[in-house]
């Protein structure tokens, strides 16, 4: 079973993912500049084949594609197949909205055809070698599956941030082991997958929250989480095994994890040539704002939507059954919201994006 049943629908993860958007945008550069080099499709394929993987509701990933599009174009009249990706469970008629608000398509390009496709990242989505783009953002943080581990001290298999200490949250280096094994192991399986469906000359651009020398995207999100469901736990409004039990199922590697992969087994480092690499701490709109006009309740209303957006599907799918207050999960983001707006130095946020471009061999 996936680690996560996908974003929070119904327009919401839309709305609060201006930070993913400036996160996987400052590298789309790279490969509206390698586009220029991509080997003509072969006569019987007739067009070219993009696929955007992770796409949740769309918004950004037809923006994404709306660039790579123009980019393909300055070259060639080619007919265009755009297909975005995500799990069977994600909210796709929002997507589809996005695709066609009027009935008629938003990407104005000419021979321009779009589908969606339900299927996890780690799999294979399309036929063979019939990949000349392909794209993820953010989304293959997530596990594909959840090791058979337990974390009872902290809600991340990170160590704790430090600049938020907490009595009796902890992480052991013993205690991370299966999950560092396991985002490698997932990371070999998408690796395998877009190997087998790109065409030789693809590109994949591969983009996710990370963590550099200073700082990681884990921090701030995930201690006000861990703090909020200690408070509840605190006043008997959650059950201790919850939060010993609860794992937010991301990993947040640095660049040479995202890479390893590629240098360390032969049949990857074989099927794709490293292009580039890189870690940026990249522009935060919700903190932008907050400089600005150091308004903390607007900046606690947009951090908590843009946390809520993906955290919330996996904590309503962990939540007991029976518990003795209604409309809990509205509770917690609540809580969340007065923990930031009280203290925004214990949550201070750093958006480490991280990225790799690849072509296939």
């Amino acid at each position: 079973m996936p680690t996560t049943t996908g974003m929070k629908g119904g327009g919401y993860y839309d709305a609060n993912s201006r930070e993913q958007r400036s996160a996987s945008q400052i590298f789309l550069p790279w490969l509206e500049a390698a586009i220029a080099d991509l080997p003509e499709p072969p006569p019987h394929q007739q067009s070219w084949n993009l696929l955007d993987i992770g796409s949740s509701e769309g918004a950004n990933a037809i923006y994404t594609t709306e660039r790579l599009i123009t980019a393909l174009r300055e070259n060639s009249d080619l007919p265009i197949w755009a297909l975005f990706d995500d799990l069977p469970t994600n909210d796709f008629n929002q997507m589809f909205l996005n695709l066609f608000p009027t009935g008629k398509s938003v990407i104005p390009a000419n021979d321009v055809y779009t589908a969606a496709i339900g299927g996890s990242a780690f799999g294979r989505l399309v036929p063979p070698a019939s990949l000349h783009v392909a794209t993820t953002f953010n989304a293959i943080g997530f596990f594909e599956t959840r090791p058979i581990a337990v974390l009872p001290g902290f809600i991340l298999p990170m160590r704790p941030n430090p600049q938020a200490p907490r009595e009796g949250v902890q992480v052991s280096e013993d205690e991370l082991i299966p999950f560092q094994k396991q985002a490698h192991q997932d990371l070999c399986h998408f690796y395998r997958a877009r190997a087998a469906e790109l065409a030789p000359g693809g590109k994949l651009l591969v983009q996710i929250f990370g963590r550099n020398e200073t700082h990681s995207t884990g921090h701030g999100i995930c201690d006000v989480l861990s703090d909020a469901l200690l408070d509840f736990v605190e006043a008997d409004m959650l059950p201790r095994f919850f939060y010993e039990n609860f794992i937010f199922p991301a990993s947040y590697r640095n660049t040479a994890e995202l890479i390893a992969p590629i240098e360390s087994e032969r049949e990857l480092a074989s099927a794709f040539r490293i292009e580039q690499v890189e870690a940026r701490d990249v522009p935060v709109p919700f903190n932008d704002a907050f400089t600005a006009n150091e308004d903390r309740a607007a900046w606690a209303k947009s951090y908590t939507g843009f946390l809520r957006a993906f955290t919330e599907p996996v904590l309503a799918a962990a939540l007991p059954d029976g518990l003795p207050q209604e409309n809990t999960i509205e509770k917690i983001y609540h809580r969340i919201d007065r923990l930031l707006q009280d203290y925004p130095d214990r949550y201070e946020f750093h958006f480490i994006s991280i990225a790799t471009l690849l072509t296939r061999l």
